[in-house]
């Protein structure tokens, strides 16, 4: 069987996830263990997926999952958010980055596999922007309600909102060109094979 770089860094990256939920449960961190035990299962959703229909999610996708989620509890398990300046930027940078390759690949593939969906790529582009910035800014609701009711300190200040809605935006526009990119390339074709399949089994597929 041919291993490819991306699953090495993929398998690499799910052993350090590992690694923080021990190193939870050596400092006696509950809320980390449970949070790292539920990221790690996340972290495996794509890898089911490709067992259970081959190549179905595209490896770069399996990556960012699983690196987002490994900065995340590594921020806290470590206190990477407290000790760095810009831990936190490059959190929501990644974070925006795996939303909006979700969403660029989701859109290509049913336009391309798909009978109900026909969309120009720059127009595939300026969605995936517009849907990162929208997740952002429901993220950033979500620390709002959590500090006004749970009396953390998720947001620190209209700065620091405005800081992550701003590195989430630049995320969407910084995906949305390498796929337009891949697009042209057709390399985006190549790595929504495996979806194309599995949109073309239940009897949708699009008309030549």
């Amino acid at each position: 069987m041919k291993i490819s770089v991306g699953l090495v860094i993929s398998w690499i990256l799910k052993a350090l996830m590992v690694l923080l939920i021990l190193m939870a449960v050596v400092r006696g961190m509950g809320s980390m263990v449970f949070g790292g035990i539920i990221a790690l299962f996340l972290c495996m959703i794509p890898t089911i997926v490709n067992w259970k229909w081959k190549d179905t999610v595209p490896r770069a996708i399996d990556i960012l999952v699983t690196l987002a989620l490994l900065i995340h509890i590594g921020g806290e398990v470590t206190a990477a958010y407290f000790i760095l300046p810009h831990y936190d930027t490059v959190a929501h940078f990644t974070s925006s980055l795996l939303i909006a390759c979700i969403a660029f690949v989701a859109i290509y593939a049913l336009d391309r596999y798909w009978g109900g969906l026909s969309m120009d790529i720059y127009v595939m582009a300026f969605f995936v922007v517009i849907m990162a910035m929208a997740i952002g800014v429901t993220w950033e609701f979500m620390e709002w309600g959590a500090d006004l009711y749970t009396g953390s300190w998720a947001q620190r200040g209209n700065q620091d909102t405005m800081g992550d809605l701003l590195i989430d935006t630049l995320g969407g526009i910084v995906m949305a060109i390498i796929g337009v990119l891949l697009v042209k390339r057709g390399e985006m074709g190549k790595a929504t094979e495996g979806i194309g399949k599995l949109i073309e089994s239940t009897g949708q597929k699009k008309k030549e």
